[in-house]
């Protein structure tokens, strides 16, 4: 019933904007739309699965960490979806441009790593990868991190004023990384003393 839930609620923000498609009513620039929102719920979403983890904890509720994939998984398809949009409305599949891009605007740079991570960790989201890597499958997953860093400085980069909001971002990801490190120091120093 949880993963039920899990995926309704994630998968609510693809279906108003798909409906907001067909209703034309995404605004004055449906194409800018796409990419923006699609982003936004990228990165909202990639937060939940680093705090998924620390609510957990919080709560002594460990059944959470079963949601972190499913969760992941939606990153990965909002982050797809995100790229595929700005391939298709601001490039037009002109590949050659894209070469461009990445060269001249460093936030398509950081966007793109962001998401190369978030494919290798979409491709070994499964129980045979998880069996066939074993160990190395938590260290490959401890990139969430460094995803969520090279998408806060996509987000901050791209923006040419109001900081605001991407500053925000950029301060929970820091908050989180922070805890994530905080955490493993503790469980460290209880092993080792």
């Amino acid at each position: 019933m949880i993963r039920l839930f899990v995926h309704g609620a994630c998968a609510t923000p693809a279906l108003l904007l798909l409906a907001g498609w067909f209703n034309n009513r995404l605004g004055v620039d449906p194409e800018k739309t796409l990419i923006w929102e699609s982003g936004i719920w990228t990165f909202n979403l990639l937060l939940v699965v680093l705090l998924l983890p620390i609510v957990a904890n919080w709560t002594q509720w460990p059944t959470l960490h079963r949601y972190r994939r499913a969760v992941g998984l939606w990153v990965f398809s909002y982050a797809t979806c995100h790229f595929l949009f700005f391939i298709t409305f601001l490039l037009g599949w002109d590949l050659a441009r894209l070469g461009e891009e990445l060269r001249e605007r460093p936030y398509i740079v950081f966007g793109f790593c962001a998401w190369l991570i978030l494919v290798a960790m979409a491709a070994t989201s499964n129980r045979a990868a998880i069996r066939w890597l074993r160990k190395k499958w938590r260290v490959l997953h401890l990139w969430v991190y460094a995803a969520a860093g090279l998408a806060a400085i996509h987000y901050l980069l791209m923006v040419r004023s109001h900081y605001g909001w991407a500053g925000t971002y950029a301060g929970i990801v820091i908050l989180l990384i922070t805890a994530r490190f905080i955490r493993v120091r503790k469980r460290r120093t209880a092993r080792d003393g």
